[in-house]
């Protein structure tokens, strides 16, 4: 890699200002969903995942939540078919849905193990915001490889 793509990549991650960020996710986009608000971000983190698995692969999941100022994520456990992970999202509000999130970790697993996944979240801890995202996968459910 040259310097110059360094500085280019650098460039390409200006980070949003977290109240533009907050706006878009905490206002608008439950205006446009309504009620299937949860299941179109599951859907869209995972459609986001098989776009960005080059830059999740260089840079590592951790790094790409902060990036993507999703909060700080971290496997907890992987146990027989399932991993576990604590997400602190300390600017998001505990009403909103972290479904993006969860089909986000859903997909990456789901590249990781050619199996297909799936994820839920439960919030954990209010103060700072702890979202538990638990990822499970079935060994007998082979994953189709999805074009894009």
């Amino acid at each position: 890699m040259t310097d110059k793509q360094s500085v280019q990549d650098v460039e390409e991650r200006q980070l949003v200002p977290a109240y533009g960020y907050d706006l878009l996710r905490q206002d608008v986009l439950p205006e446009l969903l309504g009620e299937d608000e949860a299941v179109i971000l599951y859907w869209a983190g995972k459609s986001l995942a098989r776009k960005k698995m080059k830059d999740v692969e260089s840079v590592g999941i951790e790094n790409f939540f902060n990036d993507a100022n999703w909060g700080k994520v971290k496997q907890v456990k992987e146990k027989g078919e399932e991993k576990v992970y604590e997400l602190t999202a300390t600017h998001q509000n505990k009403d909103r849905p972290f479904s993006l999130e969860a089909g986000f970790l859903a997909q990456i697993t789901e590249n990781e193990k050619a199996l297909i996944s799936e994820a839920s979240y439960s919030i954990k801890k209010k103060k700072p915001l702890t979202v538990s995202i638990t990822v499970r996968w079935d060994r007998k459910d082979p994953a189709r490889e999805i074009e894009l």
